[in-house]
């Protein structure tokens, strides 16, 4: 939506200009200008529509799993997170400075700029992932946790060149002592979490808009961890 009324205002600066320099006004291009807001305004229900469906989903009957809807990744509403039919938490986006949205919202993918998530837990718990160095114009790759203010862990995304080559995607996330390895194909939506060698989880988008993570036996501890740092890998990559 932001995108749209930029051009519009830069077309209608350009415009103006034309007018006063040469004095020259092209009626139709004013109209064709006049698209953009309107588009704009089309843009802006399609996606209060996908806020109101993230923040009202529920799982289907018969929901095992960690599971979220995630269809909109700019906005700071709430969305839920469930583990089968049960509600676990809740999170959201937020930005340090209004014109950080502005920036996410006009780029490609938004998840990659100024990202920062906060998780309210039903057991009262908050965790934040905030973003590190967010003083100029750049993509998030790295994040400190907390809870309750102070530090538990971190994450950082792998943008290497060999990465790049075999079109992964990967972030690691140090808690409690341990390296958890997300790691997925750009080209699929499939996410393994791999700790000393061994896969302990699974995540995928399974229809739509809904992510699902399973996570083994050995590793439910740190499952909620494990689906929040899932939540911010996807919002990350866009998968």
């Amino acid at each position: 939506m932001s995108n749209l009324l930029i051009l519009f205002i830069f077309g209608f600066i350009g415009l103006s200009l034309r007018f006063i320099i040469i004095g020259e006004f092209e009626l139709d291009q004013l109209f064709l200008l006049l698209l953009f807001p309107i588009a704009s305004i089309l843009v802006y229900f399609i996606m209060k529509w996908q806020y109101n469906k993230d923040r009202n989903y529920e799982p289907r009957m018969g929901e095992r799993d960690l599971v979220t809807r995630l269809g909109d990744r700019v906005s700071t509403t709430k969305k839920k997170m469930y583990h089968g039919k049960k509600l676990i938490g809740t999170y959201q986006r937020f930005y340090n400075r209004w014109w950080k949205r502005v920036v996410a919202d006009i780029m490609n993918n938004p998840g990659l700029w100024y990202l920062n998530l906060t998780f309210s837990l039903s057991n009262g718990e908050e965790i934040v992932f905030k973003g590190k160095n967010e003083t100029r114009i750049r993509r998030n790759n790295e994040w400190i946790i907390y809870l309750n203010n102070e530090v538990i862990g971190t994450v950082k995304t792998d943008y290497s060149l060999k990465n790049m080559g075999k079109l992964k995607e990967s972030l690691y996330l140090e808690y409690k002592g341990n390296t958890y390895h997300y790691q997925s194909l750009s080209i699929r939506s499939v996410t393994e979490i791999i700790v000393r060698d061994s896969k302990i989880a699974r995540g995928e988008r399974v229809s739509g808009s809904i992510y699902e993570l399973t996570v083994n036996d050995s590793h439910v501890k740190e499952a909620q961890m494990l689906f929040m740092v899932y939540i911010l890998f996807n919002y990350q990559f866009g998968q």
